[in-house]
């Protein structure tokens, strides 16, 4: 008998009160094809990104309303994680087993590890020195911890929402695994922010290598979606505009309204980078039109094969 203990071990012994509750409330059948290992990762991921879109959205419109008391919840950024976190982890672990709920949280920590050489450049930058919260907490190891509860919160909510997930008989979770291959092949690209953000002190921030960055990883992720619509997916067409959706809702809620907000208050051509600081706002529809063209040109050469 083997003694290795795995995290679904933990997580159910932990949150024995939890899972007993979610349990006892009602279940609502949402269907949700299984798979293997990678896909029900991926699938984890599309979930996250379908649903931290419209939270992050409608958070910051809530906190558009002036406050009428000192309590300070959670940031936008920060209900985003928790909504992405429980989605993915019950989609994961309902389409592929603990195996795929370890391999996502793995992907948390991978993303997390990336970070490190961004973080410890913005710790010993002389800028920041001398300057308070948040700053200084994100220096320590108790702070980087605590920073974790948003995913902790959707961990501990994911086994409430995994009530309403069910098997259904499909072989694939099409765009919900095409939307998390957009998740990852961005993913993949943030070590070279390192290299376009990160600068010393006497350094002008590089608004060409930055819009380059985000062009390239648009592009990769536009790809990457394109082809797994085409080849996962029953409903490519649909899937596509499903994602689209999602990315235009940000853009358009976030990107675009900064870019007009600052040529409202004055900024002029050269202060909101020129050019290149044009394009590097129209990356996510890069991303989108990447992602037709694949998917319009991988999809006729699957009908010429079985044709």
């Amino acid at each position: 008998m083997s003694g290795r203990i795995t995290l679904g071990e933990i997580f159910r012994e932990e949150f024995r009160d939890v899972i007993s509750l979610a349990r006892q409330a009602p279940r609502v059948s949402i269907p949700l094809a299984g798979s293997s290992l990678p896909w029900a990762i991926l699938a984890g991921l599309g979930a996250g990104f379908f649903i931290a879109a419209p939270v992050r959205v409608l958070a910051s419109l809530l906190y558009s309303v002036p406050r009428t008391t000192e309590l300070q919840p959670p940031t936008v950024p920060e209900l985003g994680t928790i909504a992405a976190t429980a989605c993915a982890f019950a989609v994961a672990w309902r389409a592929g087993g603990w195996l795929a709920a370890e391999g996502y949280l793995a992907f948390v920590a991978f993303e997390r590890v990336l970070t490190i050489p961004r973080l410890i450049a913005t710790c010993t930058d002389p800028r920041l020195a001398g300057v308070g919260s948040p700053f200084a907490d994100r220096c320590t190891l108790g702070g980087q911890l605590i920073a974790l509860w948003p995913v902790a919160t959707g961990g501990v909510l994911a086994f409430v929402i995994a009530r309403a997930l069910s098997r259904s008989g499909g072989s694939t979770n099409g765009t919900l695994e095409a939307a998390g291959g957009l998740v990852f092949a961005q993913a993949l690209w943030s070590p070279l922010t390192d290299f376009v953000l990160v600068r010393t002190s006497s350094s002008a921030p590089d608004v060409t290598g930055f819009t380059v960055f985000n062009l390239g990883s648009a592009l990769t992720a536009g790809i990457v979606a394109g082809l797994l619509l085409a080849r996962r997916s029953r409903w490519a067409w649909r899937g596509f505009a499903a994602i689209a959706a999602v990315v235009l809702i940000q853009f358009v809620w976030f990107s675009l309204r900064t870019l007009l907000a600052s040529l409202a208050y004055g900024a002029d051509f050269y202060q909101i980078g020129g050019v290149a600081g044009l394009l590097g706002f129209g990356a996510p529809l890069l991303m989108l039109a990447a992602a037709a063209v694949v998917l319009a040109t991988s999809r006729r050469q699957i009908a010429a094969v079985h044709a």
